[in-house]
């Protein structure tokens, strides 16, 4: 028992349970006990996926493809990058917040935009961390911030604003991580604006991704109006378990970088995730009515469409992190706008001649599968061999036993 909690601790499983049990916990109670600012509380949520996003584009992503030089010291580089871009965050984060609630005060714009702030160094300590620590002492990072976030927490009924239920654990954490650092002279402390343009390439990657994240339910409006926005909100909730875990493939392809498996115990804990609740949701109408009555007024292929196109994404997402780990910064670029290009078209396409919820997500499983071609395409062609699919041999290949080996020349 002792191993296998030690090997879940050590998993990104264990991390992105952790963290999706603390952002719930956190509205759930402001919802139950503090109604005037759980509006607040879910917009910060909002916003935390900037810190995840962006430090995993700026540090973690490099790392894994290998790019970053050797000579760098690691933690020194992430907590300069993270600070370089603490300013603009925090402009974004705070113009968001007063855009969205125009008659809020400093204040309250102040108590949101901390704790994403806080996020960021704490993300970057993460990486620089699972690159020159243990797995375990790594991982205990975000562990602890969502430990400590769920224990602040409970000091809500006296009273204590959740906005900043995070900040007391983050500031701990940021002080025994970096009491922990073992400074290297001889490494090499780049400056914040050359370790910032070393992960450049991969956030414009990952800003295309959430402009399309953004798009999608903006499309699915327009086209069949609320009920679909409705529709795609409560079959992200049922899918909810198996999201924790497909990030957490992700973030440990990442971390392994190009020694990472593809066969493990993460990706079939996803498979069958998406199995199970696919099965359900589309067997079951009172599943999906305790949802939303919209999902479940909706029809068995509206359902089965939208799970084909969470499969095809699973396998998408997949193929572009491989892709990712064994290309350069350019080709995977290019491959990333190539598969937004792709799936951007197919929601054009839904505005120009779709009328109903179903075609939309039949169009958006076409879409990633085209994706999923387009993948394997790339890695067939460009990157490293390792990360290509397997080929079959071909049957006019010769034999190797009857090629004879080149005898070399006597000198005359």
């Amino acid at each position: 028992m002792t191993a296998l909690l030690r090997r879940l601790q050590q998993s990104q499983l264990s991390v992105q349970v952790m963290t999706r049990l603390a952002n719930v916990g956190v509205f759930l109670l402001a919802s139950w006990l503090d109604s005037e600012h759980v509006a607040f509380v879910a917009f910060q949520g909002v916003l935390l996926a900037i810190p995840y996003t962006l430090i995993e584009a700026l540090i973690g992503r490099p790392q894994s493809a290998g790019i970053v030089p050797a000579g760098w010291d690691r933690e020194a580089w992430a907590t300069r990058t993270a600070a370089v871009v603490t300013l603009p965050v925090a402009a974004i984060g705070f113009t968001a917040v007063s855009v969205t609630f125009p008659e809020s005060s400093i204040f309250d714009r102040l108590l949101v935009v901390l704790p994403v702030l806080l996020q960021l160094p704490i993300e970057a300590l993460f990486w620089s961390m699972s690159a020159t620590r243990s797995r375990r002492r790594a991982n205990l990072v975000p562990q602890l911030v969502a430990a400590g976030t769920l224990a602040t927490a409970a000091f809500a009924t006296a009273g204590l604003r959740l906005e900043v239920a995070a900040v007391p654990a983050q500031l701990a954490v940021l002080a025994w991580a970096l009491s922990r650092r073992q400074p290297h002279a001889e490494r090499i402390r780049p400056g914040p604006l050359t370790g910032v343009r070393l992960g450049v390439t991969y956030c414009v990657a990952a800003a295309a991704d959430l402009l399309y994240v953004i798009a999608l339910p903006a499309v699915a409006g327009v086209l069949a109006g609320a009920d679909a926005i409705v529709v795609l909100r409560a079959m992200d909730l049922a899918f909810g378990p198996f999201h924790v875990a497909l990030a957490a493939t992700t973030r440990e392809d990442l971390v392994v970088g190009r020694g990472s498996r593809f066969r493990t115990g993460a990706r079939l804990l996803t498979v069958v995730l998406l199995v199970g609740i696919s099965a359900t949701v589309v067997t079951s109408p009172d599943v999906r009515g305790l949802l939303a009555d919209a999902l479940a007024a909706a029809s068995l292929g509206t359902v089965a469409f939208y799970c084909a196109y969470k499969a095809a994404l699973m396998v998408s997402t997949w193929l572009s992190t491989r892709h990712m780990i064994y290309s350069t910064p350019a080709t995977y670029l290019a491959s990333a706008i190539g598969s937004r290009a792709i799936t951007f078209t197919a929601l054009v396409v839904a505005l120009l001649w779709l009328h109903t919820t179903g075609d939309l997500f039949l169009l958006l499983a076409v879409g990633e599968l085209l994706v999923v071609a387009w993948f394997v395409l790339r890695l067939r062609l460009t990157g490293d061999p390792a990360a290509r699919p397997p080929e079959l041999p071909s049957p006019r290949a010769p034999s190797p036993t009857l090629v004879r080996p080149r005898q070399p020349q006597e000198k005359r």
